[in-house]
């Protein structure tokens, strides 16, 4: 009873205001708070594509890989293809905010504008517009995850352990044909706590866990996976680019989980053979495990 009260109450208000109003002029009144809407909408839209191609790159770390150097490419991509419809929300509210806010000289706040739910144009080009961005999104993810499948035959093998707080990593006895008919060979299994990984050599990570689950995040390499127990996730990168940078652990695993990070680093091939043979790796991992792998 109370519901159709107030509906007949809004009906005869609107009804009021078009006789008051000129019909030309009433929507003339619409069609400037539309226009004042897309004006917003196109500045912000502007702000926000500008700053995902080019605040992009400065916020995110340097990346050793091409992996990583795709991961910031599809962060900017997806950037500048939100930023439509988040300029769009933004813009209604901000407008709404600045041109409908209640004034104190008035006795009752303004009367809602008709909806928009039986506007079939702004139905239908919502509909079409989010779900050609959704098709467009799923493709170059799909295409992004496909091209990281790939598996090659030379691929230098490193088998990744967490447990509680520590990283371990294992390199089997191997030998690698690099491009050029040059070999890397590691002669025998060798442990350690430091990723030392030699460039242009694409690395295959076999990770997995002792305890909980953790994350295999090696920061600047653009990929990152679980490492369950009993489980074994493969990863693949190829590192292109020298530096140091470090792995962590990207799900909480406990107490200790923010100190659950290793220095890692991508060195020349001759480097990586000289300090495989040299047997460094081997007192890293005896070191650590003296102190418990706690820092």
């Amino acid at each position: 009873m109370s519901s159709n009260h107030n509906h007949g109450i809004h009906h005869a208000t609107y009804q009021s205001i078009d006789e008051e109003v000129a019909p030309g002029l009433h929507k003339q009144l619409h069609r400037q708070h539309v226009r004042g809407t897309l004006y917003v909408w196109a500045l912000l839209t502007v702000g926000g594509i500008l700053a995902g191609l080019y605040l992009t790159p400065i916020l995110m770390p340097h990346m050793n890989s091409p992996e990583g150097r795709a991961a910031i490419e599809t962060v900017k991509v997806f950037t500048v293809a939100a930023a439509p419809v988040a300029a769009l929300v933004c813009a209604v509210a901000i407008y709404s905010l600045i041109n409908s806010r209640h004034r104190s000289h008035l006795d009752s706040p303004p009367v809602d504008g008709p909806p928009l739910r039986g506007n079939a144009l702004a139905s239908g080009s919502w509909l079409v517009v989010s779900t050609l961005l959704v098709v467009f999104l799923l493709f170059w993810g799909l295409t992004e995850w496909a091209s990281q499948q790939v598996v090659h035959a030379d691929a230098l093998q490193v088998n990744v352990t967490g447990q509680q707080w520590l990283w371990t990593y294992s390199y089997p006895a191997q030998t690698v044909i690099l491009p050029g008919g040059k070999t890397l060979t590691v002669p025998k299994a060798v442990d350690a706590t430091t990723l030392d990984l030699p460039i242009n050599v694409p690395v295959q990570f076999n990770v997995t866990s002792k305890d909980v689950t953790h994350g295999f995040w090696p920061t600047q390499l653009g990929i990152q996976g679980d490492a369950n127990p009993g489980v074994n996730d493969v990863l693949r990168t190829t590192p292109d680019h020298l530096g140091k940078f470090q792995v962590r652990c990207s799900q909480i695993c406990g107490l200790y989980h923010a100190y659950m990070y290793t220095q890692a680093s991508v060195i020349p091939d001759s480097a990586f053979t000289a300090w495989i043979a040299q047997g460094d790796a081997g007192r890293v991992l005896t070191s650590a495990k003296i102190t418990g792998g706690v820092r």
